[in-house]
């Protein structure tokens, strides 16, 4: 029988007339066919039958069938003859199970699936997941595993217990690039270039969340190269000049009194200033400034990025390398010095270092306090509280310090 319909349309009447078939013989079908193949010589299709108990919704049996038909030549009609197949192949039961498999185990690029049954392994694995009886490295397996289904990643994004789980995980890998950094700041003979740069430049972060991103071109005028060109949401530029941060003279003492006086217990304060090595590094920020003014135009045109009126952050010594000051009298020092430059700032790694990790501390707290709102039974004092939370305040129970 030449068949001249729709290949789509032979399709669902081969399916119809098996399961009209089938279910002339008292029993029930669902049937699924699949064209794999459907080309100018041959034909192929796969066909699947699933025979359902209708009381217990049980599988009584399933069956596999591939078939496939030669075309016809067109003196002939063309298509294809479906009451002869060229070749015909099927398997029932325990051997779709055998060639499963073996088709898992010898093709296994695109991965196989299992189907966990509810209270199986996998509701045995979360219990041991939540009282502590796997270990850290097998927790950080699962992850690995994880991390290679693009759709469990979506899952897990959109889960409140997801994104407190990648919160942490990101705080926790700034703090420890921030342990780093500290070593190197703090190592004497750690240098800028070697040291310092490398690991700054992977902590883009430690600036502060107004910058967007990192250029990725250093030299944007001739003759200049920028340590670290931060850029702003709106395509402006700022410039970050690192120094090295063991300068032992980061600040000295200007005229003054050879020996300061105490009066009713406070030293005489000393009029201090920044090095030479501060000055130099704040003069070749200026000179990096007035170069990207002048190349606006072509920088813009270029390159996309604003350097008009652009800013400058100059990262230079620590007070632990500065034995004649303290931190504070450093501290003071710059912050005076600052106060007269509008596009410029100097900071030393000491004051950059404290205040990421005070970001970090105030983003810890408020992961905290989403887990708890989240889980408001877990340290939770109110949770199991008949007390009415909207009743006024004690009045005993606030500090008679002022708020400010």
């Amino acid at each position: 029988m030449v068949d001249q319909l729709d290949p789509e349309d032979m399709n669902l009447e081969l399916i119809r007339q098996g399961a009209e078939t089938y279910t002339h013989q008292g029993n029930f079908m669902i049937a699924d066919d699949m064209v794999i193949k459907s080309g100018p010589q041959v034909r192929k299709e796969v066909s699947l039958r699933i025979f359902p108990d209708l009381e217990t919704g049980e599988v009584r049996g399933r069956s596999i069938k591939l078939r496939g038909w030669r075309a016809l030549p067109r003196r002939a009609g063309g298509g294809y003859d479906f009451s002869k197949p060229t070749y015909e192949w099927s398997c029932e039961d325990l051997e779709i199970d055998a060639l499963r498999e073996f088709l898992n185990n010898n093709i296994p690029e695109r991965g196989h699936y299992r189907i966990i049954p509810a209270g199986g392994e996998l509701r045995d694995l979360l219990s041991q997941v939540e009282v502590g009886e796997i270990a850290s490295a097998d927790i950080i397996r699962l992850l690995q595993i994880a991390s290679s289904s693009p759709d469990l990643i979506s899952e897990l994004a959109n889960s409140q217990s997801g994104a407190l789980l990648a919160e942490a995980v990101e705080l926790r890998r700034r703090r420890d690039q921030l342990n780093e950094l500290r070593a190197i700041v703090e190592d004497s003979d750690s240098g800028e270039r070697a040291d310092i740069h490398p690991k700054l430049k992977q902590m883009g972060w430690v600036f502060g969340g107004q910058y967007v991103g990192e250029s990725a071109r250093k030299q944007l005028t001739i003759g200049d190269v920028l340590d670290i060109p931060l850029l702003r949401a709106d395509g402006s530029l700022h410039v970050v000049e690192l120094k090295s941060a063991n300068i032992p003279k980061i600040i000295q003492r200007h005229r003054g009194p050879v020996h300061p006086m105490e009066v009713s217990g406070i030293q005489e304060e000393l009029p201090l200033i920044v090095g030479s090595d501060v000055h130099e590094a704040v003069g070749q920020a200026m000179n990096y400034l007035c170069h990207l003014d002048e190349e606006r135009h072509r920088i813009l045109a270029n390159l996309a990025i604003d350097t008009r009126r652009a800013s400058a952050t100059v990262l230079i010594g620590h007070p632990k390398f500065s034995a004649s000051f303290t931190k504070k009298q450093v501290d003071l020092t710059f912050r005076l010095y600052n106060s007269h430059y509008s596009r410029i700032e100097v900071r030393h790694y000491q004051d950059l270092i404290e205040c990421a990790e005070r970001s970090l501390a105030l983003a810890e707290r408020t992961a905290e306090d989403d887990h708890q709102h989240a889980n408001p039974s877990i340290d939770d004092p109110w949770a199991d509280s008949s007390e009415d939370s909207w009743r006024d305040p004690d009045p005993d129970g606030f500090s008679e310090e002022p708020p400010f």
